[in-house]
């Protein structure tokens, strides 16, 4: 069996619970997917690939590395896909007020956590260029980790009339699965394809994925999500 990116960090009892507990199971592919690409902002992954951490983390204390960089272009293979087949992309439009009141109880969980790179319309809380949204995307604002807290995600959802979320972007410990959660609270099937999801953390990342395979979603090759969605009929604009 392929070596999964979560392997290294499980203990025997680990693989052993696994087995006989029946976890990670596939939930499979629904008929109409939404593509989402959650947090893949410039405070994020860097003003430019190449940064080192040191850097990286001197501009902006959300920076997570050169993962961030390296997802990209797998998110944007798909995203090439999803607009030929006219299927809904939603981002995360991630930002807050220049006074961070909107920020609640979330700044005094970092050290650095009043500093200015999430304010409202800078460069820091833009999407990165390669995916940056056209006019017929739909951005969901948000103030907490999960996209579905107190914004419209879901009210565009049932006008769509989606059955699959898959889900990009960061970070896999965070808001990537914050909102996977929240998805399959609601019965969506809900699919991660691995190579566009990052962390800062390697073992948060790993783990977090490990656990949503196990019980949320379907952690998945890129490729193999690639071929779903061009298997896929043109939706029509009336669908």
């Amino acid at each position: 069996m392929t070596e999964r990116i979560w392997d290294k960090f499980l203990t025997d009892k680990d693989k052993e619970i696994y087995q006989l507990a029946g976890y990670g199971k596939r939930g499979g592919f629904g008929k109409r997917p939404a593509l989402f690409v959650i947090d893949v902002q410039y405070n994020f992954c860097g003003d430019e690939p190449g940064l080192s951490h040191a850097e990286g983390l001197k501009q902006y204390r959300t920076y997570c590395g050169e993962v961030g960089w390296k997802a990209v272009p797998h998110i944007e293979r798909l995203m090439h896909i999803a607009r030929r087949k006219n299927l809904p992309i939603f981002y995360t439009q991630s930002e807050r007020r220049p006074d961070m009141i909107d920020s609640g109880v979330q700044t005094g969980k970092n050290h650095r956590g009043r500093e200015k790179t999430s304010v409202e319309g800078s460069h820091a809380t833009q999407t990165v260029a390669p995916l940056a949204p056209r006019p017929e995307d739909i951005l969901i604002g948000k103030r907490k980790p999960s996209a579905f807290f107190g914004t419209l995600f879901m009210s565009h959802l049932n006008f769509l009339d989606v059955d699959t979320l898959i889900m990009t972007g960061c970070t896999s410990s965070g808001c990537l699965r914050a909102t996977t959660v929240d998805a399959y609270s609601f019965n969506f099937k809900t699919i991660i394809p691995e190579e566009t999801a990052f962390d800062r953390f390697e073992a948060s990342h790993a783990i977090n994925l490990f656990d949503i395979n196990c019980k949320y979603a379907d952690v998945i090759p890129t490729e193999e999500v690639a071929t779903y969605l061009e298997g896929l009929p043109v939706r029509g604009p009336t669908d």
